[in-house]
């Protein structure tokens, strides 16, 4: 009875990130930059896969090309931008992160939404020719970065009382 509980939470924590990946379609509308959104699914990916490692790989894949078929991108891409930087920050969090400093933290996310958002950025100039608007790349940095903050809360919130980690 205990494990289908807390499989049941671990669900709804999954759940949760591919609800938050689904809400990347809805634009917020600038003037100037109607194409931002702030990249919640990254900020899930990065608390619960880089910070938490809780999410796996082979789930991390799955939303990545969920992302990719619901924006209309090369299947694979995001996948791809994902695993790479969830590896490359593994790696670094092995000797560099204090998990207690939290300004270290969100240090640590501005630099994985800034290499997401070039490197794929970059891949898609590669691959389609063309490319988008740098400028709505940086908003998009700007916003997401600012409203970690209290995402950062949120998933803690989650975490614990999903988790009870």
């Amino acid at each position: 009875m205990f494990e289908q509980r807390s499989l049941a939470k671990s669900l709804l924590l999954y759940l949760f990130a591919v609800v938050l990946t689904i809400m990347n379609l809805t634009n917020i509308n600038i003037s100037g930059f109607n194409d931002v959104m702030p990249m919640m699914d990254l900020m899930a990916v990065f608390y619960f896969a880089v910070f938490k490692n809780i999410f796996g790989l082979f789930f991390i894949f799955l939303l990545g090309i969920w992302n990719d078929a619901l924006n209309g991108n090369p299947l694979g891409l995001t996948s791809l931008c994902y695993i790479v930087l969830i590896k490359f920050f593994a790696i670094l969090n092995v000797r560099l992160l204090n998990k207690e400093r939290f300004r270290q933290i969100w240090q640590q996310f501005i630099y994985f939404s800034i290499m997401f958002l070039f490197g794929k950025w970059f891949l898609l100039l590669i691959i389609n020719g063309q490319s988008g608007s740098v400028w709505n790349l940086i908003v998009q940095l700007i916003i997401s970065s600012v409203l970690y903050i209290p995402a950062h809360s949120l998933f803690d919130y989650l975490n614990r009382k999903l988790l009870g980690q």
